[in-house]
């Protein structure tokens, strides 16, 4: 484990036992298992060996983070500036896309996909600054698996969820249990806190928490994100796996590829061996080298070993071509397992990333990825958007319908589906008469038909006679 790094204390888990409820932590394991490849902070990166004294050592095993590469790489495709949030009443859809452009909405949460893609699970919920009795603001803090203890779930998601984190009141640190609950007696989610320190409970309210509160709405404050992939670690769990939970392999062969490549160059580097006419008497009697920057690279010759050359240069070959097959090799089969396919990862790939087009004809897997982890993604957006808006209408009295209707979530594919191309094409079709305008609205801005037909009415048919 990484020095500082957080878990939930026992004393947490009693805690919310004590308030009725058995957290389920069976994937506790897996979890710091994904996270620790995630982290390069795996026993695999440490590489054991002895020096020329014959004392054991350890050195880090030179790595390309592909564990975090994959999981950034999937949060990049799935979550843009361009993915597109609205609802269906025109007043909360107007206020959520103005909230939407001027709050940090879209990096935060291409955070959550990369720390869920990384360990199967995060969260976005609601933190309520409440001052003198009234909201002031709405914080949207995110966490990830190792902080989230669903509480009330079944096959269609997580209703009641606990949330263990780490605060700071007066410089000193102390742990954070919320639990967000629905309450029998209003009919509405309650987000109750507690603080502990060394074990011991802190007064909330003397550290400007309020212990129980009522948020007034029938929405669970909060988002559970999870992976597309299917959990077979722990049946009928409400955790996700990791999007390289089959992957471990793979990902250690790229690294393992990759320090081999970086020892080659280490390892065959030029060295010098200097003759003993050049090498000057240093004031205790010893030998003394003359070097330049390089230091490493100069030798002494062996005494009684005839030879020509005051200087001889030895540079052995490098083999660079086998050992980037390797690599590549790894990288293919690490982007395959992972959902990518395996011409998405690459060293050799001439310009960089391949551009959409040349993406849809040779990894038709990898829009089937995408696909499968947005569906998965699309619930939680939903849940944390649905909590916004009505705690935004009943705490700051945002201009919002009561009734605001479903929250819609259009994901940008243009990546992997080429919008463009596909956007010319209706163009063309619609030019010939083949498609009637208003499904461009429909297909491209998610306005409804009859927002669409509105706006772009179809021009009367006039035959000219």
């Amino acid at each position: 484990m990484a020095e500082n790094e957080f878990t939930i204390s026992s004393d947490a888990v009693r805690l919310i036992g004590d308030q009725g409820y058995e957290p389920r932590r069976t994937m506790d394991g897996k979890i710091a298992e994904w996270r620790a490849l995630y982290t390069g902070t795996d026993p695999f990166f440490e590489v054991p060996y002895i020096n020329a004294s014959g004392a054991r050592r350890k050195r880090r095993r030179n790595s390309l983070n592909p564990a975090r590469r994959v999981c950034r790489e999937l949060a990049s495709l799935i979550l843009t500036d361009d993915t597109e949030v609205s609802v269906e009443k025109p007043l909360a859809n107007e206020w959520l896309c103005g909230l939407l452009a001027r709050s940090n909405f879209w990096p935060t949460g291409q955070r959550v996909v990369e720390s869920c893609a990384a360990l199967g699970t995060a969260a976005w919920a609601l933190s309520f600054d409440v001052r003198d009795d009234e909201v002031r603001r709405i914080l949207m803090p995110r966490y990830d698996a190792r902080m989230v203890l669903p509480l009330t779930f079944d096959s269609q998601g997580v209703y009641e969820c606990a949330f263990v984190t780490r605060v700071t009141d007066a410089g000193k640190d102390a742990e954070q249990v919320q639990l967000m609950t629905m309450d029998d007696g209003t009919g509405t989610y309650h987000v109750r806190t507690w603080l502990l320190r060394d074990g011991k409970p802190l007064d909330p309210e003397s550290c400007g928490i309020i212990a129980d509160f009522d948020t007034r709405s029938r929405f669970k404050p909060f988002g559970i994100f999870t992976t597309g992939n299917e959990n077979v670690h722990d049946d009928l769990s409400p955790f996700g796996a990791s999007i390289f939970a089959d992957a471990e392999d793979e990902i250690k062969a790229v690294d393992i590829a990759w320090d081999a490549f970086i020892q080659e160059i280490t390892l065959t580097g030029v060295r010098l061996f200097v003759d003993d006419e050049l090498i000057s008497t240093g004031e205790e009697g010893g030998r003394v080298v003359p070097t330049g920057v390089a230091e490493d690279m100069f030798y002494r010759k062996v005494e009684g070993k005839e030879a020509k050359n005051y200087i001889e240069t030895f540079s052995p070959d490098i083999r660079t071509e086998p050992l980037l097959a390797a690599l590549n090799a790894s990288l293919a089969e690490m982007g395959d397992a992972c959902g990518f396919g395996q011409n998405y990862f690459t060293l050799d790939k001439p310009g960089g990333m391949k551009t959409a087009k040349e993406v849809m004809a040779d990894s038709s897997q990898l829009m089937r990825t995408v696909r499968k982890h947005e569906n998965a993604l699309r619930g939680g957006i939903q849940d944390v958007v649905s909590a916004l808006l009505d705690n935004y209408r009943i705490h700051l009295g945002a201009e919002i319908e009561e009734d605001f209707g479903a929250v819609s979530v259009m994901f940008d594919d243009s990546v992997i589906t080429d919008t463009q191309s596909e956007k010319e094409t209706m163009m063309a079709e619609i030019a010939a008469g083949v498609v009637p305008k208003w499904m461009y609205l429909v297909e491209f801005y998610g306005k409804s038909e009859e927002e669409a037909r509105a706006l772009l009415p179809e021009a009367t048919f006039d035959p000219g006679y």
